[in-house]
C-alpha cells in the first residue's frame, strides 16, 4: 500500500506519520506545498491513499486538483471545518480535524480499507473452527468388496494396501 502525506507543518506531518505507522501503514513520501505536490503527481504514479491538509503554505490544496487529475482516495487532515463540503466533492474518504485523534484516524483507515477490499465470500471464522474442532474425524471401519457373485466385508485392520490395475481397483488384505 502506497501512502503519502501532504502537510506544510513538518512536525504535524511527522506526528501523523508516527500514528500511521502504529496502524501498520508506511508513508512513502511527505510533501509540503501545493507546488511540490503538483510536481510530484506529474512525475510519479499516484498512491493508494493520500492524507491531505487543506491550507498549505502556498495556497489551498484544492489547487492541486485543478492542475492534476487525482483518482486516489483522500483522507483530509485539517484544522478548518469550513472546507468539508468542498472536500467531499473530491475522492474523500474522511475529514479529520486537527489535532488528529488516533481512534478517529483508525476509523478513517478502516473505512478506506472497506472501500478497497470487499468482505471475502469465505467465512474465515468457520474455517478456523473446522481446523480447531476437538472432534476427531470419522473414518471408514470396513470395506464392502465384490468377490465373484458375493459381497465380502473386510475390516480396515485387515487391509494391507489398495492398488489400481487394468482399470480396476484391488485390495490386498490379511
Amino acid at each position: 500500500m502506497t501512502t503519502i502525506i501532504i502537510e506544510d507543518e513538518k512536525p504535524a506531518a511527522r506526528m501523523l506519520q508516527r500514528k500511521l505507522e502504529k496502524l501498520n501503514i508506511p508513508v512513502q513520501v511527505m510533501l509540503h506545498s501545493v507546488r511540490e505536490a503538483i510536481e510530484w503527481f506529474q512525475q510519479n504514479s499516484h498512491p493508494d491513499l493520500i492524507f491531505l491538509d487543506i491550507q498549505l503554505s502556498d495556497g489551498l490544496s484544492f489547487e492541486i486538483f485543478e492542475k492534476v487529475s487525482i483518482q486516489s482516495p483522500i483522507i483530509f487532515t485539517t484544522a478548518y471545518d469550513e472546507y468539508a463540503l468542498r472536500a467531499f466533492k473530491l475522492n474523500s474518504i474522511d475529514y479529520l480535524l486537527k489535532p488528529i485523534d488516533e481512534d478517529d484516524l483508525e476509523v478513517a483507515v478502516e473505512k478506506y480499507r472497506k472501500t478497497i477490499s470487499p468482505k471475502p465470500a469465505i467465512d474465515m471464522q468457520m474455517i478456523r473452527q473446522l481446523f480447531t474442532s476437538s472432534q476427531a474425524p470419522e473414518y471408514k471401519k470396513r470395506f464392502s468388496v465384490k468377490v465373484g457373485d458375493h459381497i465380502k466385508i473386510i475390516p480396515i485392520e485387515e487391509v494391507e494396501l489398495f492398488y489400481s490395475e487394468f482399470k480396476g481397483t484391488f485390495i490386498t488384505h490379511l
